[in-house]
Parts: structure tokens; C-alpha cells; sequence
């Protein structure tokens, strides 16, 4: 990270959510990248600056709030490690407890979503995802190859 970019996050808080995959889809390889990589992104956020909270919402079938808005390093990645894969994949539910968590945040949002992005259940996540773009929230996706591979369309839509 250069001085330039760290000085812009120090000037502008942020809060960012990790909207992670826990399907069936990630058994196995997948869901032990997911791991490492949202620990790693846990790190950099830590070394960056001292005023980012992050906040971890997971999904299957359903999604769920695994931590409020925290700045403890140790609280998130406990609740990534604690994550264990099984069931369908809702996105729309994801980016919709996303919200929840983010809505009342005065900072910049930022979601980052790691997945295969193949949705197999609930409504298209497309709408959701325009609507928490335009309250303002950026999004990115991290495709992860789960056991149906990557569906690239559906994380640049």
C-alpha cells in the first residue's frame, strides 16, 4: 500500500462487510481459500489503519450477521474460521443482511463478497446489489472457483 493510498483511508472511514460464501458449492478447497484470503484481507485492513471497522455476514440458504461492525482482528477471524460449507446460495439474502449491518454507518461502505457467484436459491441478487450501490456502497467480488467453477457473469452483474 503506498503513503498515498493510506492516507486516503485514514481520511476517509470506512466501513467494509465480508459477505462470505459458506454453500455447499465452497466444500472442501474452496472454503479453506475463502478462509485464508478473508484473514489475509482481516490483516491488510488491520495494518492500514486504525479506525476501518469490519463486519462479517456469511451465507448459505439464509445469510447471517457473524459479527457487528468491530475492529478486533482476533472477533473476525474467529468468526471466518468458525465457518463450515453446506447448502444452497442465496445472494440476494447476503447483500440484504449486508445492508442491515452497514445501513446506519456514517462512514464510506464498502462490501467485499467472496464467492463462486453461482445463485441457487432465493431471488436475483442484481437488484439487491443496485440498491446498495446506490445508497452508496462499494462492491467488489472475489470469485472463488467452488465445485461448479466461477460464474464471472454473475459477479460483474
Amino acid at each position: 500500500m503506498t503513503e498515498e493510498q493510506r492516507k486516503f483511508i485514514l481520511s476517509h472511514p470506512t466501513d467494509i462487510v465480508l459477505i462470505l460464501d459458506r454453500s455447499g458449492s465452497m466444500a472442501g478447497s474452496p472454503m479453506a481459500n475463502l478462509k485464508s484470503g478473508a484473514k489475509k484481507f482481516i490483516d491488510i485492513i488491520d495494518e492500514a489503519t486504525d479506525s476501518t471497522q469490519a463486519g462479517i455476514v456469511s451465507f448459505a440458504e439464509t445469510a447471517t450477521q457473524d459479527t457487528q461492525l468491530i475492529t478486533s482482528v482476533a472477533d473476525l477471524k474467529a468468526a471466518v474460521n468458525s465457518l463450515s460449507a453446506g447448502g444452497n446460495t442465496n445472494h440476494a439474502d447476503a447483500f440484504s443482511k449486508a445492508m442491515q449491518l452497514i445501513d446506519s454507518s456514517t462512514h464510506d461502505k464498502v462490501f467485499v463478497m467472496f464467492t463462486d457467484g453461482r445463485t441457487t436459491a432465493g431471488p436475483d441478487a442484481a437488484p439487491f446489489a443496485a440498491a446498495a450501490k446506490a445508497k452508496g456502497v462499494i462492491i467488489y467480488c472475489i470469485g472463488l472457483s467452488g465445485n461448479g467453477g466461477i460464474d464471472e457473469q454473475a459477479l460483474n452483474a
